[in-house]
């Protein structure tokens, strides 16, 4: 699962690499923006994944095929209407979210005429790209529920063919649309919507091949009501986490856009690190989140401890890895994704935050996923909710009322930003140890 997550951030990876290299920073800053808007409402249904995954696994355990299949038609379903909706009220939240996200709903009336330019030039780049990108939600949803269903059936080897034909097809598009064909900024978007296109078709086609002898089993295609209850009662919480953590990221991206377009595209940049580093760590989550969930399923408390040490043992060990591969390579990796110098030079002034990202914050995502196999999500809920609002927003408070230079206010997003994974990985593992020690998995 590791193998299949770490295929994810090469979608942003390959954009941003391609956007870094053109002549202005704008075109990179402006799907920054975009992308950071989609990405945040996308993944506000990411329990479309984290919850018909766990739910899956406990049905795996307890041998209930019926229910197995009910849980996809019903996340599906439901994938379908959400998607389709985004795309009907898209003028009503698209053009209000890159706003916020860019600064100017708080931007300074002090801003220098050049640096309203500036903006102004960076949002009209994200309103291009979201123009395509909204055409993909239905897709992106129902790959979260598709991908979430076949790990929670402990089948991994489909995520990674979904995720790596998806990458090789964003990436030949890529660089085919926007470096051959001169496209830009649009070129990128095409490319990433052909990508979540091909990644469903491929997903469908290997349930049609697979699963069809179960479908009998099936009453009828349309979802059932009784799973559907069941699931919002348990995606509520992780709804609510969700919306948290994007939260997070919106403001640290919103405060980045007010530093100027240079700080927005260097973030970006060192975003993909972040990127890397929870696509990497997210597989033992992943695995996690379908061992727990059949071991719960079967009422097996030895073997839930079991599947959360080895977790913490390989995702701590993979943290050290990274580590030490950006100690080494970090600076070849931000040379590879653009060449403006600009952004090179601060991007460098802010690398060594991301060496030591990996090391506080994998305990946070290997915990995420020990939760929601156990689908104690409202525990995970709390815990976001206190590192956002406890944490991070506080120092955003300060930052602003230090006043201090551009500089080392994003030093202070960046302290933030770290402060933010140390208290996840605190608050997850003083539960998880409470729950280990009175035996309350489930």
């Amino acid at each position: 699962m590791m193998l299949s997550n770490i295929t994810v951030p090469l979608l942003g990876l390959v954009d941003t690499a391609v956007l870094g290299h053109l002549d202005n920073a704008s075109y990179l800053a402006g799907v920054a923006l975009s992308s950071t808007l989609f990405t945040s409402v996308f993944w506000l249904f990411g329990f479309l994944r984290m919850g018909t995954c766990g739910m899956t696994a406990q049905a795996v355990g307890q041998r209930n095929t019926i229910r197995i299949l009910q849980l996809l038609l019903s996340s599906s379903w439901f994938a379908i209407a959400t998607g389709a909706l985004l795309i009907l009220l898209q003028s009503l939240w698209i053009p209000f979210g890159l706003e916020l996200l860019s600064g100017q709903a708080t931007a300074d009336v002090h801003l220098s005429q050049a640096l309203q330019q500036d903006q102004q030039q960076v949002v009209n780049h994200a309103m291009l790209y979201a123009d395509w990108r909204i055409l993909g939600a239905p897709f992106v949803l129902l790959n979260y529920g598709i991908i979430g269903w076949f790990v929670g059936r402990q089948n991994t080897k489909v995520p990674l063919v979904m995720l790596i034909s998806a990458n090789l097809i964003n990436i030949l598009l890529d660089l085919v649309l926007v470096l051959y064909l001169g496209m830009g900024v649009e070129g990128v978007a095409i490319a990433t919507l052909a990508a979540d296109v091909s990644s469903v078709s491929i997903g469908l086609g290997f349930i049609l091949n697979r699963y069809s002898s179960e479908f009998p089993l099936l009453s009828g295609w349309l979802p059932n009501w009784i799973v559907i209850k069941e699931m919002i009662q348990v995606n509520r919480y992780i709804f609510v986490r969700t919306g948290t953590l994007l939260l997070t990221f919106a403001l640290f991206t919103s405060q980045g856009a007010r530093l100027g377009e240079t700080y927005l595209a260097a973030n970006a940049v060192l975003l993909t690190f972040l990127l890397l580093i929870s696509s990497a760590l997210d597989g033992f989550a992943h695995g996690a989140e379908a061992l727990v969930g059949e071991a719960c399923g079967k009422r097996d408390h030895p073997y839930v401890m079991k599947v959360i040490k080895v977790s913490l043992l390989w995702s701590g060990a993979s943290a050290i890895l990274l580590f030490m591969a950006f100690g080494v390579g970090g600076d070849a990796l931000i040379h590879l994704l653009t060449d403006l110098e600009a952004i090179q030079t601060l991007a460098h002034d802010y690398l060594l935050w991301l060496v030591f990202m990996p090391l506080i914050g994998t305990w946070c995502y290997t915990f995420d996923g020990v939760f929601i196999g156990a689908t104690k999500v409202r525990a995970m809920q709390n815990v976001m909710l206190i590192s956002t609002c406890g944490v991070f927003i506080p120092m955003l408070i300060i930052i602003d009322y230090a006043d201090l230079p551009v500089e080392q206010a994003n030093h202070g997003l960046w302290l933030g930003m770290m402060l933010f994974m140390f208290s996840r990985s605190l608050g997850m593992g003083l539960i998880s140890g409470h729950y280990s020690k009175h035996r309350r998995w489930f």
